[in-house]
């Protein structure tokens, strides 16, 4: 291998190269052992298959044969050809199968099915290798409907297990959700011939993540899928990037494309395997939800009256109708916000407030829609100063996502909460944007602070409510750090917080912005122990504010533990109360 040729170009020729030791060994072992011509082949699949070998890449391999091949001379001739590439230190994955035993495998287990896809014939018997993998593929086929449940919600365990290559702070390039397996499923998929995937873009995503995955085992020399801090720098330069926090965003651009067609391939296997109504018919129907927008066939469209160019709450609308229901923006609608949405008037209007509100207290479904949105670029139409922390890798490893993806999280955990304030807007809108003030080396409260405030006013919010959203991204460690190093018996600890959160309003939302955030990071964060001095804090301060009586917002009621609440449902349904007017 050269250094002018392309990490495709070496991919390849290493799976050439491979192919070739083995049909050596193949040719001395035929003239040793007498093999007959017929009967029996080498195969290659999954990514060896592919001829998408990483320069750590196992050899992934099957010794085929026909059913009534000699038992003897197939385990000789195994022998034959492994021995050889384990003296060599050659990584093998590999296996011996009759016919019948492959046409078993591929039918009890999902994933070796997917790997069997990619067979590709090395040595042998080149027509029992095509003939075999026909028969793979037509049994793929055959029981595509029964099985494609089984690789859905294997692959959406694996997500929620692994979580996003986006936005994870050590992302694995082959199982997150946007890794290299979700690029084998979408493949599936299309081979099944009952769900429609963009194939040249998949293989696009594709190359490119290989590309990051050769760069990290160069850097490494060995075989590894996780791309950890340490390499991101040297990686980068690999990949001709300036310096490895670039690697992340790179890295995070082609994970959120195959992530989301992996999204969108899924609901639309889920929508093709709901049963029709009874008596009724398959045939999609569009309803209408809000005005210029539909569910349809599972997902948010925009309807043909849709002027995004007139209506600049067209996209909070759809969002917000989306994330109500637990559906996706199409890639469509979401492409032709982003291209087209009239820019949102200044100060925004009380419907827009709500819409935003509601939005980001709708709990976990806000996850997928706010990626469509900032996918498309709507995310930063609304709030120019989100790319400050787009694809922003924490500085702490306690972190397990990305600063953008972490401030989203925060804002599902607080929805959870939000029936224990009297302000559920004022909370989600400073879960959001707790941490925007990142991205340069000035602390990040202070400058969070400032820039928050600049947007709750844009937003529309009363000079009051704004000094609010402001002191709560602020303090949103203050909580934590003064409960887990000063002393909660002495009064001065107290007073202190009361003055930063000047009111039980304040300091009510405060307590459920802290264990969000805390729950959002990680499960480093936050623990019984250090909830249990966070509540201890919040009651004292809550009973000196209470004590000093002149403090605006005071509350009648004491405080209620601030992790018991499962309101998110009812806490949306309030926001529009607060929002209207201001």
């Amino acid at each position: 291998m050269t250094e002018t040729q392309t990490r495709s170009e070496r991919r390849r020729l290493r799976a050439a190269t491979a192919d070739q030791r083995l049909r050596s060994l193949w040719e001395v072992a035929q003239a040793d052992l007498d093999l007959p011509p017929e009967g029996a082949a080498l195969v290659a699949v999954g990514g060896y298959g592919r001829g998408e070998l990483s320069p750590a890449s196992d050899l992934d391999v099957v010794l085929l044969a026909v059913d009534r091949y000699d038992e003897g001379l197939l385990a000789n001739l195994a022998e034959r050809l492994w021995y050889p590439l384990w003296d060599a230190q050659v990584a093998l994955d590999h296996a011996v199968r009759t016919e019948r035993e492959l046409r078993a495998a591929a039918a009890d287990d999902v994933r070796v099915a997917l790997g069997l896809l990619d067979m590709r014939h090395v040595a042998g018997d080149g027509i029992l290798a095509l003939s075999a993998r026909a028969d793979v593929l037509a049994g793929w086929r055959r029981s595509a409907k029964r099985r494609l449940p089984l690789l859905v919600d294997e692959t959406r365990r694996r997500w929620a297990r692994v979580g996003d290559l986006a936005h994870a702070t050590t992302p694995d390039l082959k199982e997150s959700h946007g890794g290299l397996r979700d690029v084998t499923v979408l493949r599936a998929l299309l081979a099944s011939w009952l769900i429609d995937v963009p194939a040249a873009e998949v293989d696009r995503l594709a190359s490119a993540l290989l590309e990051v995955r050769d760069a990290l085992q160069e850097t490494t020399g060995r075989h590894t899928d996780r791309l950890v801090a340490d390499y991101a720098a040297e990686v980068a330069k690999r990949l001709g990037l300036v310096d490895g926090t670039l690697v992340r965003s790179h890295l995070a651009g082609i994970g959120r494309g195959i992530g989301h067609l992996a999204s969108v391939a899924l609901r639309n296997v889920d929508w093709m395997l709901t049963p029709a109504p009874s008596g009724g018919s398959r045939r999609p129907v569009l309803d209408v939800v809000a005005p210029g927008v539909a569910a349809y066939r599972g997902e948010v469209v925009l309807t043909e009256k849709a002027q995004p160019t007139r209506d600049p709450l067209l996209g909070l609308r759809a969002a917000e109708a989306a994330a109500a229901r637990g559906l996706m923006l199409t890639d469509a609608g979401a492409a032709r916000l982003g291209r087209e949405l009239m820019p949102m008037p200044v100060p925004w209007p009380a419907e827009a407030r709500a819409l935003f509100g509601r939005l980001l207290a709708s709990g976990p479904a806000l996850v997928d829609v706010w990626e469509s949105l900032d996918q498309y670029g709507v995310v930063e139409l609304l709030l120019p100063e989100w790319k400050r922390v787009r694809h922003l890798a924490p500085q702490s490893s306690v972190h397990r996502f990305t600063v953008d993806r972490h401030q989203v999280q925060t804002c599902v955990e607080a929805a959870a909460y939000a029936d224990q304030v009297d302000r559920p807007d004022l909370l989600v809108t400073a879960a959001l944007l707790h941490d925007i003030g990142k991205g340069d080396d000035a602390d990040h409260s202070e400058a969070g602070e400032l820039i928050s405030r600049d947007i709750a006013g844009r937003m529309g919010y009363h000079d009051r409510d704004a000094a609010v959203i402001a002191r709560l991204v602020r303090h949103h460690l203050l909580l934590v750090d003064v409960a887990t190093t000063q002393d909660l018996d002495d009064p001065r600890t107290a007073a202190a917080v009361a003055l930063a959160v000047v009111d039980v309003s304040t300091l009510d939302l405060l307590a459920v912005l802290t264990e969000a955030d805390a729950l959002a990071t990680g499960p480093k964060a936050w623990s019984p122990w250090r909830k249990q001095l966070v509540d201890t804090l919040v009651e004292r301060t809550h009973r000196h504010l209470h004590l000093q009586g002149g403090a605006a917002g005071l509350l009648a009621t004491p405080i209620r533990p601030i992790g018991t609440g499962s309101g998110s449902a009812r806490s949306v349904g309030r926001i529009g109360e607060h929002t209207a007017g201001r």
